[in-house]
């Protein structure tokens, strides 16, 4: 192992070092706030030290934003060889599902629960949380959003700036505001891209 590569394992393990310590001495929403700046090598393990499940070589990029995490990460489910783009938003309040082989593009959004606050408005627009569930060998376009109760099943693909809430059935090609299905791909390409 090379001196850079040892330097960078070093870097990595004093930054998840000093997320614990501000999780231990500031409390977790102040360390939280470091996936926002930090080297992107340090993602993964920062996360899997707050209680994600991240398998094995997926990539992400920063800054990573994540909210209403309630103290840990653990809403949190990623499958291996999974790509996460810079400035991808992820809403913890409930869990999120993303399958193996799966990429995000950047700027994108995945809110798991409606509140419109302690206001009037709330007797029309109650609160509700759901999970989403992403399957495997999906891909979302940049600045797209994904809403609670969302499940794409595999080999889904989300073009860019799409608002995303349903169920999407394997191979959907979906795009626009509201989401429409605009394509489908046949058993035969799925088939192919499986082999």
């Amino acid at each position: 192992m090379g001196i850079k590569k040892i330097i960078a394992k070093i870097y990595v393990v004093l930054l998840v070092f000093e997320f614990k310590l501000r999780k231990g001495l500031l409390g977790f929403d102040n360390a939280n706030l470091m996936l926002q700046r930090v080297d992107k090598r340090a993602i993964i393990p920062i996360l899997k030290a707050g209680g994600a499940q991240i398998a094995d070589e997926c990539i992400f990029k920063t800054p990573l934003w994540v909210d209403n995490a309630k103290g840990s990460y653990k809403n949190l489910k990623i499958g291996k060889h999974v790509s996460i783009g810079a400035g991808t938003y992820f809403d913890l309040m409930d869990e999120i599902i993303i399958g193996d082989y799966t990429g995000i593009g950047p700027q994108v959004s995945f809110l798991t629960h409606w509140h419109v606050g302690d206001v009037p408005m709330k007797k029309l627009f109650p609160y509700k949380t759901e999970k989403i569930e992403i399957g495997a060998n999906c891909f979302i376009g940049i600045n797209s959003t994904i809403l609670y109760g969302t499940r794409l099943e595999e080999f889904t693909l989300i073009a860019s700036q799409t608002l995303i809430q349903g169920n999407y059935e394997t191979g959907s090609l979906v795009a626009g505001n509201p989401a429409q299905i605009t394509n489908k791909l046949s058993e035969k390409v799925i088939k192919k891209l499986i082999n």
